[in-house]
C-alpha cells in the first residue's frame, strides 16, 4: 500500500488508533532514558526543569505551571517557541546552567540527546534526577515520547488526551490531504545555505503528512539531515513547490530578500514553483518544531499549497 494512502488511512481512522496505555503511575518507577540509562523515581516529581524547547512546549500541556521551575531562552522566544505567550513571567529561563540547575535541585531534569554531556553527567553527579529524550522525528515517536513523559510524571490522562488532540486534528483535515495528494506534487524547502531536509527529519514527515513529496527523500543526507542541492539539481527536481525561511538570523528582511532572490534568479525561471509563483515563507517555529505542534506544521504547508 503507497505511503501517502497509509498516512490518509491513519488520519480517517484516528479514534481507532492504539498507542501504549499508561494507568496511574506506581513509585517507585524505574524507566529507560533515550541514552538507554536507567533512571528511578522514587515518588511523583513535584518540581520539574525543561532544559529542551521540545519538552517546553509539552509540560505547559501537561502539568501545572507552578510545578515547571526553568525552561530555556527559547521557550519565550516567538521567533522558535510555539508557547512563547503562554510563559509564565516569572519563569526562569536558564539553559543548561548547571549550577543554577543544582541550586534549584528539581525532582528531574528533562535534557536532550545533543545537550552537552559533560553537564548532563555534572547533573547526575550532583544527584538530580536526569531524563535524556532521544528527540522524536516523526508523529510516531512524538506520540510515544509524550505518553511516557505523562507517565514518568503521573498524568497519563492529560499525555492520552495530548496525543489525542493531535490526531483528532489531523483527521479533521484529512479531506485536505486527500485533495493535495491527488495532485502528486514535489516540494524542496529550499534555504540559504543551499540545502534542503532530507528522510529522517520532522519536515519530511511534515511534508508526507500534508499531502506532498519530498523532492530530495532518496537523496543521501549529511549533517541535521541536510541535502546540498545546486541550482542544477534544483531544476533537476523540478519542485512543483518551495518552502522557504521565514526567518533568517540577524537580518529581519532577510526572509524577504532571499525569496525574492529565488523569484528572480534566471537559473531557476523554469522551474515549476518559480513559473507558478508556488513559493511560501515557512515560520521558524513551525518549521523547527519537534512537539505536538508539528500538527500546526503540517497543517500549515497542507492550507498554503491548497490556497493556490
Amino acid at each position: 500500500m503507497p505511503r501517502l494512502t497509509r498516512i490518509l488511512l491513519l488520519c480517517l481512522s484516528v479514534f481507532l488508533f492504539s498507542s501504549p496505555s499508561y494507568g496511574a503511575t506506581q513509585y517507585p518507577l524505574t524507566v529507560i532514558d533515550g541514552q538507554g540509562q536507567s533512571l528511578t523515581l522514587e515518588s511523583r516529581p513535584e518540581s520539574i526543569s525543561s532544559l529542551t524547547l521540545f519538552t517546553d512546549e509539552i509540560l505547559l500541556n501537561l502539568i501545572d505551571r507552578k510545578a515547571i521551575k526553568s525552561m530555556t531562552f527559547l521557550a519565550s522566544d516567538p521567533v522558535f517557541s510555539n508557547v512563547a505567550d503562554q510563559v509564565p513571567q516569572d519563569m526562569k529561563l536558564i539553559d543548561m546552567n548547571v549550577e543554577a540547575i543544582i541550586q534549584m535541585y528539581p525532582d528531574i531534569a528533562f535534557v536532550a540527546n545533543w545537550s552537552d554531556a559533560g553537564k548532563v553527567e555534572q547533573l547526575r553527579q550532583a544527584g538530580i534526577p536526569v531524563y535524556l529524550i532521544d528527540t522524536p522525528v516523526t508523529l510516531e515517536s512524538i506520540e510515544a515520547e509524550i505518553l511516557k513523559i505523562a507517565h514518568i510524571l503521573d498524568v497519563a490522562d492529560k499525555g492520552q488526551q495530548l496525543v489525542a488532540d493531535m490526531q483528532a486534528r489531523l483527521a479533521f483535515s484529512a479531506a485536505d490531504f486527500q485533495k493535495l495528494s491527488a495532485r502528486h506534487w514535489t516540494v524542496l524547502d529550499y534555504n540559504t545555505w543551499g540545502t534542503a531536509s532530507g528522510k529522517g527529519t520532522t519536515w519530511n514527515e511534515v511534508v508526507e503528512h500534508a499531502g506532498l513529496i519530498n523532492g530530495v527523500a532518496k537523496y543521501e543526507v549529511g549533517d541535521y539531515g541536510q541535502v546540498d542541492l545546486s541550482k542544477e539539481m534544483i531544476v533537476s527536481i523540478n519542485p512543483d513547490v518551495l518552502f522557504l525561511p521565514g526567518w533568517i538570523y540577524g537580518d529581519p528582511e532577510g526572509a524577504d530578500k532571499f525569496k525574492n532572490e529565488v523569484l528572480n534568479d534566471p537559473a531557476l525561471a523554469d522551474v515549476a514553483a518559480i513559473k507558478n509563483n508556488r513559493l511560501y515563507s515557512m515560520p521558524e517555529n513551525l518549521r523547527g518544531t519537534f512537539s505536538h505542534y508539528i500538527v500546526d506544521a503540517i497543517r500549515f504547508v497542507n492550507a498554503a499549497v491548497q490556497s493556490q
